[in-house]
């Protein structure tokens, strides 16, 4: 599955939806997800997920979470940044999932991100 923000602009201390779906292979839940921003497994398997995200707002950053617990914090700028700089900030980690276990990207603080292809999420069962 490969998903976008259908929309741009700032967000607050939130679970970030890529509703934008673009490519899915064998994801039934698809409408949950995209209302939720909570990727639900339906495969036990290994899994790649991998984010890129797009923002100019110093400081930005955001969690990848699986069941509630981070496991990945990406800085998408630092601070010292002139607020005319945009910037990305992309990870890619491997994880087992089980069935109904859930991830999700999930955003501390106030900063606007960018949408539409600028921001992607991916999650791939490898095995």
């Amino acid at each position: 599955m490969t998903a976008h923000p259908s929309h741009a602009g700032t967000i607050r201390d939130t679970i970030m939806k890529f509703d934008d779906v673009k490519f899915s292979v064998g994801v039934t839940n698809l409408a949950t997800y995209k209302s939720t921003g909570k990727f639900t497994c339906e495969q036990e398997g290994l899994y790649i997920i991998s984010a890129s995200v797009m923002s100019y707002t110093n400081g930005a950053y955001y969690y990848i979470s699986l069941n509630g617990n981070y496991i990945s914090d990406t800085y998408i700028s630092p601070q010292s940044i002139s607020h005319s700089d945009i910037h990305t900030g992309a990870v890619t980690v491997t994880r087992k999932l089980n069935r109904n276990d859930q991830v999700w990207l999930y955003a501390p603080g106030s900063w606007y991100i960018y949408g539409s292809l600028h921001s992607k999420l991916t999650i791939i069962k490898i095995k």
